[in-house]
């Protein structure tokens, strides 16, 4: 019997190299492919992306063996395995983790950071850092890591766990692993792991994380839920002082619910793109002004004065308006360079 690849984005593409080196018959089936599937029944196994929602993800276990690429990982793998989960920050600690572990032994940071898991496996890497995602923890049989870090918990990706509560039942699957940790310091975390005391050293942040592009701009474009939007408006507060730089949303409010957020600390907020109508709704804050792109808003800004403090940290994913907040990032430094002349 052949299997099936069901998604066919990042992950779905390292499921077909892993497959190509097992000799193991399959089909791929993608929404946005001219694929046909057959019966789900008639396949042996179903490899399963972590994107696919929950109630085809439901279908595909009701039909026949479904793995996701964490359950094979675990499975077969051989290194230390240290995962890490959180609304927020877990890119960030797997990173800085990373950076700590490579000094003293080999290590795969792996996982929903942008590394497939499935390149790696038993690659001679001691240990292996893998970034959880709810989707990823959400689908996954058991995931029995050796260690388990949940960094925090709020309310998120609600459009697809539909409640809060399955959201948080899927991040606290995380702690069936052998030992958990609450930690988010990587030093401290690096230490419970190993028992060894790792050497101080200068740790390279991750770009679009409150990322300062020149002393009165910054790059939060990683924002894409109202905690960490309310958690860089009080850094902001403190670096430029209360009503003293000007705030830039944009993004789908709809992983949220539309939820309601009063914005303490902006002179202003400039709401733009496709989905400025809908964040309208959702934030209360006494001087909004809505432009129809980034461009035009930086504009406007720049009207006001060239050396205005500007926070870019849009609060929501990027919906119809970019590709993902790489891809807004890079397009938010571009126009600052332009309209700005920062180098």
């Amino acid at each position: 019997m052949k299997s099936l690849i069901y998604g066919y984005g990042i992950t779905g593409k390292s499921f077909e190299r892993y497959l190509k080196v097992k000799n193991i018959e399959y089909d791929i089936y993608d929404k946005s492919l001219d694929s046909e599937i057959l019966k789900l029944e008639s396949y042996k196994t179903i490899y399963c992306s972590p994107g696919i929602d929950r109630e085809t993800f439901k279908l595909l276990k009701s039909a026949a063996e479904v793995l996701t690429d964490l359950d094979i990982f675990l499975q077969e793998d051989r290194s230390i395995k240290i995962g890490v989960t959180g609304t927020n920050r877990k890119s960030t600690t797997c990173s800085h983790l990373h950076q700590i572990f490579e000094k003293h032994s080999k290590v795969n940071l792996i996982g929903n950071i942008g590394n497939p898991m499935l390149d790696h496996i038993n690659n001679g890497s001691k240990y292996s850092i893998i970034e959880l995602s709810s989707f990823q923890l959400d689908k996954a049989n058991k995931p029995d890591l050796d260690f388990g870090i949940l960094l925090n918990i709020t309310p998120d990706h609600l459009d697809y766990h539909e409640t809060f509560e399955n959201y948080k039942k899927a991040k606290q699957k995380i702690l069936n692993a052998k030992n958990v940790s609450y930690e988010s310091d990587p030093f401290q975390l690096y230490q419970w792991i190993t028992g060894k005391n790792p050497k101080h050293q200068e740790l390279k942040d991750l770009p679009f994380r409150f990322q300062k592009i020149t002393n009165s701009i910054i790059n939060d474009s990683k924002s894409t839920n109202s905690n960490s939007l309310n958690y860089a408006v009080d850094k902001a507060n403190k670096n430029f002082g209360m009503n003293q730089y000007h705030l830039l949303l944009c993004g789908s409010p709809k992983k949220e619910q539309f939820k309601n957020l009063a914005i303490d600390g902006p002179e202003s907020i400039l709401i733009f793109g496709a989905h400025k109508n809908e964040i309208i709704k959702c934030v209360s804050h006494p001087k909004i002004h809505i432009l129809n792109d980034l461009k035009e808003a930086l504009q406007f800004i720049r009207n006001i004065s060239i050396d205005s403090n500007i926070l870019f940290s849009p609060g929501y994913p990027s919906g119809k308006d970019y590709k993902n907040f790489e891809d807004r990032g890079n397009n938010f430094n571009s126009l600052v360079t332009k309209l700005f002349n920062e180098s």
